[in-house]
């Protein structure tokens, strides 16, 4: 009899290694700027640009880019920004590591901390978070089935698996202008500006990925007239594009995490002459994984009537798609100013999440963290004109996911869509925060698969000591085929003697009668 194999190749778990690095360095003013009197907001992202897998250590690079806002030493207190990088370089050391392997890593920044050394230097410190995640793709042989056995005499099972099939790293470029609205001055000095990303949405077909969403600019600018204004504008440009994918089919399920890489603001004039147009350059990076899930139906055992059947098997671990869910929500809270100047005009709100903890329960996902805020304000003080507070916001978020249960894995993905404020009085605000929530439910699976079946003539002895007819007592467990198995007995004869239907499951203490079948030497 010949064995029927399959290769499957299978994604395969390596390791996982979470750490903290600290970077530190000065913030020097430049000489064209005026020296610091206090600081009002700062702002810190870090982009890895770089990883690269080699033996038994994965090595990063990227930076950590700073942004300063701050209030200058003069008569009209005049508001200024300065902003500077610095590399990111560092390395895990991972047993078992290949440079063949994939490998995922994520940064995010914990705490930033700054001192002022004296009017012209700044001291920051910055803590993030670095984690990563190493598989690799293998293959492995198994059984699927026996030629010329009958199917009665095999049982199968199948492996539902979700298998990374391919990751691949792109950039692509946002071009665009923005035209400033006829309420909003024209710009004298752009002082700083965000950019972020909402509204992804991913499509997985024909070889190839396709991205939209939408870029959100958010220039902070001083405006033409009054040395004092400062004027804070939002836009979202929409955008579009599509990586080629290979591996990318209908069917298969695409992540994508897309980071700001680049950007280069320019201010220039109207029609009019007024500066009142920003040109747009930026650039993103695009982190692709491709999975499919996959049924594969392999041999789980097996018995032969007039053999005996030696079964090798090999345990097997892999990942079980549960559940994909797309959230959004929202998070809302009213912030009391307390020890801060009264507000006269909001200018900006800004905020970054950080999910802390995330729990899965039957069919459920309960992810809780916080919204860290900034407030920029025009404030009601001489000594502080302008004041940026920062309030912390609770997320205790339940996500729907069948068929999830404890013990599994979630992976999540969060970010800001779109944030609001209403100005209830001089010392409360009203935040509201659209979160969307990606959430990505596995179980881990441990499995056995058929490597190997060696055929041997059955013990002519043994059948002859064996009587020729039994009467069982069903236990617990036991299945029709796997008596017939005992028994070395056909499924059909056993299910007639015993005048059951085909498929009919068995009762616990049901008895059943088995008869001794003797084949002749030339049957």
């Amino acid at each position: 009899m010949e064995l029927v194999r399959e290769k499957i190749v299978l994604n395969k778990h390596i390791g996982r290694e979470k750490s903290q690095v600290l970077l530190e360095g000065d913030i020097i003013v430049p000489d064209i700027k005026p020296d610091i009197a206090s600081v009002l907001k700062t702002e810190a992202s870090i982009v890895i640009s770089k990883v690269n897998p080699m033996a038994n250590r994965v090595s990063y690079s990227g930076k950590l880019v700073i942004k300063i806002l701050y209030m200058a030493r003069e008569g009209d207190a005049a508001v200024h920004s300065i902003s500077t990088f610095a590399p990111v370089d560092d390395f895990f050391n991972m047993e078992g590591v290949l440079p063949s392997m994939w490998v995922n890593l994520s940064a995010e920044i914990a705490n930033v901390d700054y001192r002022v050394v004296n009017d012209r230097k700044l001291n920051y410190r910055a803590v993030v978070d670095v984690t990563m995640s190493v598989s690799e793709n293998s293959s492995v042989e198994m059984v699927q089935s026996i030629e010329d056995l009958p199917v009665a005499q095999q049982k199968t099972t199948v492996f539902t698996m979700n298998n990374l099939i391919e990751k691949a790293s792109d950039e692509f470029t946002i071009k665009d202008e923005i035209v400033l609205p006829g309420n909003k001055p024209a710009i004298r000095e752009l002082l700083s500006y965000g950019t972020a990303i909402a509204g992804k949405e991913v499509r997985v077909f024909g070889g190839r990925v396709d991205i939209s969403g939408g870029l959100v600019v958010t220039p902070l600018y001083k405006g033409v007239g009054e040395e004092s204004v400062i004027e804070f504008a939002e836009f979202e440009l929409p955008f579009s594009g599509s990586i080629e994918v290979d591996a990318a089919r209908e069917g298969g399920f695409g992540d994508v995490i897309l980071n700001v890489l680049e950007s280069v603001v320019t201010v220039s004039p109207d029609e009019s002459g007024e500066d009142r147009l920003l040109s747009m350059e930026v650039i993103i990076g695009a982190d692709i994984k491709i999975s499919q899930n996959q049924e594969i139906v392999v041999l789980d055992d097996a018995y032969c009537i007039d053999q005996n059947l030696l079964i090798s098997k090999e345990g097997l671990d892999y990942q079980h798609l549960v559940c994909r869910n797309k959230n959004q929500f929202n998070v809302k809270e009213i912030v009391t100013l307390e020890d801060a100047p009264e507000i006269l005009q909001i200018l900006s709100v800004g905020g970054t999440v950080h999910l802390e903890d995330k729990k899965v329960v039957d069919d459920k996902v309960v992810v809780e963290g916080i919204v860290s805020a900034d407030i920029l304000y025009v404030a009601n003080s001489d000594t502080s004109p302008l004041y940026n507070h920062k309030a912390v916001l609770p997320i205790r978020q339940v996500v729907e996911t069948k068929g999830a249960h404890l013990g599994m894995d979630a992976d999540i993905e969060q970010s800001i869509d779109h944030i609001g404020f209403n100005m209830l009085s001089g010392n409360e605000v009203e935040l509201r925060f659209l979160l969307s929530v990606d959430t990505l439910v596995q179980e881990n699976v441990r499995a056995e698969y058929v490597t190997d079946i060696e055929f041997s003539p059955l013990d002519r002895a043994a059948i002859d000591s064996m009587p020729s007819m039994v009467v069982l007592c069903v236990q617990k467990n036991d299945s029709l085929w796997s008596i017939a198995k005992k028994y070395n007995a056909s499924l059909e004869e056993l299910a007639a003697i015993n005048d059951m239907e085909d498929g009919e499951e068995l009762r616990e203490g049901q008895r059943l009668l088995v008869v001794k079948k003797i084949m002749a030497d030339d049957e």
